[in-house]
């Protein structure tokens, strides 16, 4: 790759190619964009940031570029980046829409965590995803309280970190990628148990101290991460991807999507 450049001077050159909004947080010491690429500005440079920032693709996609890794993201993923880390974002899927959020040094020192603890909380947590279409939801509202519910919601990005840095089981690890690998698939705490090599007793125990709920309601939390993409790439009706994730209709899958995230499964659709 070629010399990085900053972010000062990427937005500038790409001066009038996109349109972009931005709300100013003060008190949470952060900044959130809202902006979208046309197929005409996607000016492709590797630069970075000043500031560690999190980018959730709410419409179309992006080729994520790092020193080491190229990663393809789509609607309801999302990229964390450290302060100054080289990057490039390939735009796809025209019209690109992100919600992007830069978090200054100030906000890490305010409240006592580090960029290392984000990168931790995140993970493949799909509380993260629902966390951020609730911020997306707020910048939207815009009225007197957002800003506190926005600060709120920041915060809770945090809260798988302290789980993580615990010197966690293996089998812990395990029992994650199973349901994550099985997302669709009714599996009983016996079944899991015998898969991972532990008895059921210990996942009855241990499981809300990692995972911070209960197995159905993480699983649930799961088969509603998958639908974000149903939602926007899919040919499906919304009754067909209610079923395709293992709900037992659309007033359901409404309901926990509504649940989790703020939005109707339609109002994501139409972003």
């Amino acid at each position: 790759m070629h010399s990085a450049i900053t972010s000062q001077i990427y937005s500038a050159l790409n001066h009038g190619r996109y349109l972009s909004e931005m709300v100013r947080l003060p008190r949470a010491k952060s900044n959130i964009f809202l902006t979208s690429h046309q197929e005409t500005a996607s000016t492709d440079l590797l630069h970075y940031h000043e500031t560690a920032h999190l980018s959730f693709i709410l419409n179309g996609g992006v080729v994520d570029k790092r020193r080491r890794t190229e990663t393809e993201r789509v609607s309801g993923d999302f990229m964390f980046f450290h302060s100054g880390e080289e990057h490039e974002s390939l735009y796809r899927g025209f019209p690109v829409r992100n919600l992007t959020i830069e978090l200054e040094s100030d906000f890490f020192e305010t409240n006592e965590v580090s960029e290392t603890d984000l990168g931790l909380a995140l993970g493949d947590a799909p509380d993260a995803r629902f966390s951020l279409l609730r911020i997306y939801r707020e910048v939207v509202t815009g009225d007197e309280f957002s800003s506190n519910s926005i600060e709120m919601l920041l915060l809770s990005l945090f809260n798988g970190a302290d789980s993580r840095q615990r010197t966690r089981p293996l089998w812990i690890t395990s029992v994650a990628e199973i349901l994550h690998d099985n997302w669709n698939s009714d599996l009983s705490v016996s079944e899991l148990a015998t898969a991972a090599n532990v008895h059921p007793k210990t996942i009855s125990k241990q499981f809300p101290r990692y995972f911070g709920c209960t197995l159905g309601e993480y699983r649930r939390k799961i088969r509603i991460e998958k639908a974000l993409q149903l939602v926007k790439s899919s040919n499906l009706t919304l009754a067909e991807i209610a079923l395709e994730c293992g709900f037992y209709d659309q007033s359901h899958f409404t309901a926990a999507f509504k649940r989790l995230t703020g939005l109707l499964p339609r109002q994501f659709q139409k972003i």
